[in-house]
């Protein structure tokens, strides 16, 4: 009898913490936030870059997914957006373009997703850029 219990004990407590570790559904995006889902394009201005352009899409799963493209006259390394927050109609990430740390933030203003990108090298500020895009 003691061994069964103590068996029991045991599979409980080795349950439980696999239970515990079950990924909560992540919450649905609000009626703001699903403003954001889709492809958008425009162009971006630079003082330190050669003008070009920006495809961005924003996609979410149980996830927010961001893909940047950029559209300039050489071609750039562009690594994968991380850190991907959205807080009502403003989206920010950060991202690897040409060795640089890049942190990009746009909001939703009439529209059109407004926002800028500072991207540093060595700890210092390399290129700044202002963008707005349209929603395709």
């Amino acid at each position: 009898m003691k061994r069964m219990i103590l068996v029991l004990g045991l599979t409980a407590s080795i349950a439980l913490p696999a239970s515990a570790q079950a990924p909560k559904p992540a919450p649905a995006p609000t009626a703001q936030q699903k403003q954001l889902i889709g492809t958008w394009e425009g162009p971006y201005a630079s003082e330190q870059a050669a003008p070009g352009s920006l495809r961005l899409i924003i996609a979410r799963d149980s996830v927010w997914k961001l893909t940047l493209e950029v559209v300039a006259d050489q071609a750039l390394s562009v690594g994968e957006a991380r850190e991907i927050k959205v807080e009502g109609t403003t989206v920010s990430w950060v991202q690897d373009i040409m060795e640089m740390t890049c942190k990009a933030e746009g909001t939703i203003v009439a529209g059109t997703l407004k926002g800028g990108t500072t991207c540093e090298q060595g700890g210092q500020v390399a290129i700044t850029a202002t963008w707005v895009l349209l929603k395709k």
